[in-house]
């Protein structure tokens, strides 16, 4: 990880170094997110999906339209062709994520189903505290079951790492850029998770100590000013000098 000034170092040191400038210029935008992520709560399911995700895409345009100078706007706030483009990536991803889940839920229920069946061939299906005893006593076999949605978790963790520079590449280069974005990630699955985890390490850190307070207006607010007001351009500083650095060597 420690690839002259593509290290996990040189990134996190790039997104923090431009912290205060990137909210700086950018403050309306992120302020706009934060808005939009508090309201999405009174919001029925559908629409607060939408709501959300137009907050990711209104911060993450202001905050690459500025690192790559591109038109600002009012402090980082509009709705341009950069944001209908960082839209179109967004659906896909997520479609791409609906896919892939589907499929890995289908296997690992299919992993499961044949263990408890191994263990309890008279197993009810419908019944919870069936798979629970057929699961529980199939030895090995069920260490492979408990372990396969681990497996299915971390498949989706380095898809979501792999996927990570389609949001600049596709303000870079003016198009919507995601499995074109793919191969500039290869071999950087390592930094970027290294990356979130140390920009996270806050939120991780409250969970794991049960500091996390029960959930409400004031606390989705707090998240939200924390997830854009100091994550958001955070990641965005150190994904641009890790995306500079691979179009660069890719370029070589």
């Amino acid at each position: 990880m420690t690839d002259g000034s593509a290290s996990v170092g040189g990134a996190l040191r790039a997104g923090v170094s431009d912290l205060g400038a990137s909210i700086n210029a950018c403050w309306a935008a992120l302020l706009a997110a934060v808005v939009l992520t508090v309201v999405a709560g009174y919001l029925p399911p559908g629409v607060r999906l939408l709501a959300v995700l137009t907050a990711g895409v209104i911060a993450q345009g202001a905050l690459f339209r500025r690192a790559f100078g591109r038109a600002p706007g009012l402090k980082g706030l509009r709705w341009g062709r950069d944001e209908w483009r960082l839209l179109g990536g967004h659906l896909l991803v997520l479609g791409l994520f609906l896919l892939i889940g589907s499929i890995l839920l289908v296997v690992i229920g299919a992993i499961a189903l044949g263990v408890a069946r191994a263990s309890a061939p008279n197993l009810d299906v419908g019944s919870a505290e069936a798979w629970k005893t057929a699961l529980a006593n199939a030895g090995p076999g069920g260490f492979v079951a408990g372990l396969a949605p681990l497996a299915g978790l971390a498949i989706l963790v380095w898809l979501g790492l792999r996927l990570s520079f389609t949001a600049p590449a596709t303000v870079e280069q003016s198009g919507v850029r995601v499995l074109s974005a793919f191969p500039l990630t290869r071999g950087k699955v390592p930094k970027l998770l290294a990356i979130s985890l140390v920009l996270a390490a806050p939120l991780l850190l409250a969970g794991l100590l049960g500091l996390t307070p029960a959930r409400g207006p004031g606390v989705t607010a707090a998240s939200a000013i924390f997830a854009y007001l100091l994550l958001a351009p955070a990641w965005a500083g150190a994904l641009v000098h890790l995306y500079r650095h691979s179009a660069v060597s890719q370029d070589a």
